[in-house]
């Protein structure tokens, strides 16, 4: 009995614990979104104010669609114009920039660096044990190292302000990545079902896309995940490599730093519409994504 109540006295504060924990990290977020449908006044009073009077969109108007903002409309939008000395353009083709570019390196990394890991893990030669971790070594090193010469690599071809000079550079940073975490993944596979596929006339080809990658479908997905995450949100290549017509959304956030103060609904607005695609993909890939994860800790 003593030891019922104390466990159950233990699971009640653990719960209280994670409860706590959980709490600090989502209330920046319930704060940035509350932020982003509130008055320049109302998030600017002392003491700050949790949720706004009235739930106003002028901040996702003034971010998205500047264009449609009439500065004589009413006596508050004055205000919100004044707030900086001007206002920012549409960050509507930054995020289709940031599709792209994410869309096109994760895509890339996924195809070179799967093969790449069905080799390491297949195949058996000279070097081939410590040939993975010498490519996952590569990653350790930290970005702003090599992003001068980075830049100055990219500006001699004529690749600086281009998709296709920041797409390599995302390639170049995930490939370890994928390819550590895909051979992972291969060598759970037994190569018996393989060999059976060869021994019926099948190719190596044939073998790792009809056999081998749908087995390690979860590892694909979760692999793909954390390349999405890692580069969806990153700030200092992205805003060397780019200029205005290829910026990503990342670095469209500085513009909201105006000469007489930061534009915090617009900037919280779009932070908010940038979370959607994140939490879309992971809510709707949570399943393979945990698969993924667990693969291979249970046999």
């Amino acid at each position: 009995m003593k030891l019922s109540t104390k466990h159950k006295t233990t699971s009640v504060i653990h719960h209280i614990i994670l409860a706590f924990v959980a709490f600090c990290f989502a209330f920046p977020l319930f704060w940035m979104f509350m932020t982003s449908f509130k008055t320049p006044l109302e998030y600017y009073s002392m003491p700050p104010k949790l949720l706004p009077k009235q739930f106003q969109l002028y901040h996702y108007r003034g971010a998205f669609f500047p264009w449609t903002i009439d500065p004589n409309e009413h006596s508050e939008s004055t205000y919100y114009i004044e707030e900086s000395a001007g206002r920012v353009e549409s960050v509507v083709p930054n995020i289709l920039n940031s599709f792209i570019i994410v869309g096109s390196s994760v895509g890339i990394a996924l195809l070179v660096g799967i093969w790449a890991a069905y080799a390491l893990s297949r195949f058996t030669f000279r070097g081939s044990k410590d040939l993975g971790l010498w490519i996952l070594s590569t990653r350790m090193m930290p970005p702003i190292v090599i992003a001068v010469p980075l830049f100055w690599m990219m500006r001699k071809v004529h690749l600086t302000g281009t998709h296709l000079g920041l797409i390599l550079v995302y390639v170049l940073f995930q490939l370890p990545f994928v390819v550590w975490m895909m051979k992972g993944f291969f060598d759970e596979i037994p190569k018996t079902i393989e060999e059976s596929v060869l021994v019926d006339g099948g190719t190596r080809s044939t073998s790792l896309f009809r056999v081998i990658i749908p087995l390690s479908l979860p590892g694909v997905v979760a692999t793909a995940l954390f390349c999405i995450f890692l580069t969806w949100t990153e700030f200092l290549l992205a805003s060397l490599l780019t200029d205005s017509g290829s910026a990503t959304l990342p670095v469209v956030l500085s513009n909201f730093r105006q000469d007489r103060g930061i534009l915090w609904g617009q900037m919280s607005a779009v932070m908010v519409v940038s979370l959607l695609p994140l939490m879309t993909i992971a809510m709707v890939l949570q399943k393979r994504m945990i698969q993924g994860l667990t693969a291979g800790s249970i046999k």
